[in-house]
This record gives C-alpha cells, structure tokens and sequence, in this order.
C-alpha cells in the first residue's frame, strides 16, 4: 500500500503462497543444509540451516507465508550448503498450477535431483498453497459487510451445523479480519464465547474444545 495508496479502489489479483517445508531424506549426512525458495528464479525465502542426520534425514518444519507476490509459473527449492556459494546439492521445481489446483493444501514428497544417501534419491516433504484472488474495489463490498456486521450472529447459526472444520476455520478467520475493519471483532467474539457456554452449558468439559465457529475466531 505504500507504493499504491488508492490500491483498494482498484480491482486488481492477489497471489499468495503459503508453504511448509517439512523435512528432507536422503541428503548428505553431517552436512549443515538450508532450503532456498525461488519464484520463477528469483530468490524469495529459506530455511534456517540444519545438519543433516547419519542417514541422512533432517527436519525443519518451517512456515513460509509470502504474500503481495508478482506473477510467476513455477517454485522451485533447492537444497544449499551452509553460507557456501557453491551450486546446489539438489532441487526440484514445482509447477505453481499444482498448487493452486487443490481447494486445500497439498502435501506430498517431491523428488529431487542430485545425489542422495543410498539407492534412493533425496526428497522434500512439502505442504502448501497458491492463491490467485481476484479483489474487486472496496466499495463493491460495501453491503456486504455492512450484513456481516449487523447479521453475524443469525449468519453463523446457520452455517455452522453443515460445514467441516476446514471450512470454519477459514471462514472465522474471514469474519474477524471484516469485523475488525468495521469495530466489531470483539463483539463477535464476546456473541460467540456466549453461544457457546449456552451450548455447553450441561457439558462444561467441552467449552472451547471442540472445533467450533468460536475456537476458530478466537484462534484467529
């Protein structure tokens, strides 16, 4: 918003990516390795650096969230020596399309090139996603917030019952980030923690438990 301060005027296509780096086998033993992250060649993030076990396993379970990014085709992670400026010990790139396909986060091991530990070859556990959103105006979500604000409450009663758990967590975490633009998150959390006690009120052992509308905003 700094380079463009009217950006919310404007209609305009939000890409994200939200990726975890999980572990890699078959690496070379007792080596300190990091992860880099490119987009489409241009270095993004990576990992900390971590020594690689005798059998050559290593475990990061590291959390990129890198958002406002330009448009790209692939990622593509390879795996670096410790502050080396050497080539990389092995890679693998990954058609961005992939990730954007799954309505939900993919989680797979991707093969990489180079020479690993053993017959196999070295691997990445990967679980991640890309977005695309198409964000219209600001003013063109005007009465739809202005319905959120006022009908929270009749809104979340209804959909609460017929949705998964991966469906509430993302859409309590869409309820507050709008509520909080209008000054009504702490009031939709306040309406929903009450909700729930009068819910669980014969069941106090399952207050804030279970994996409800409330759990979800106040995590969020």
């Amino acid at each position: 918003r700094c380079p463009q301060p009217r950006q919310d005027n404007c209609e305009r296509l939000e890409l994200a990516l939200s990726l975890w780096v999980y572990e890699a086998r078959d690496v070379p033993p007792h080596r300190r390795l990091r992860c880099h992250l490119h987009l489409d060649g241009t270095l993004l993030a990576r990992t900390t650096a971590k020594a690689a076990g005798a059998a050559g396993e290593l475990f990061w379970g590291e959390l990129f969230q890198l958002a406002a990014l330009p448009p790209a085709q692939s990622l593509t992670l390879s795996l670096r020596h410790d502050d080396r400026p050497e080539p990389p010990v092995a890679s693998v790139t990954v058609p961005l399309a992939e990730l954007a396909g799954a309505r939900q986060p993919l989680e797979r091991w991707y093969p990489l090139s180079g020479a690993g530990v053993g017959e196999r070859a070295p691997a990445l556990r990967l679980r991640g996603r890309y977005r695309q959103v198409r964000v219209l105006p600001i003013v063109r979500y005007k009465e739809l917030a202005e319905f959120i604000t006022f009908h929270y409450r009749e809104l979340c009663a209804r959909l609460e019952p017929g949705i998964a758990a991966r469906h509430k967590e993302e859409l309590a975490g869409a309820l507050v980030r709008v509520l909080q633009s209008t000054g009504k998150a702490k009031s939709f959390l306040v309406d929903l923690g009450v909700a729930e006690l009068d819910r669980f009120d014969d069941r106090e052992e399952l207050i804030f438990r279970e994996n409800s509308l409330a759990t979800k905003a106040i995590d969020e």
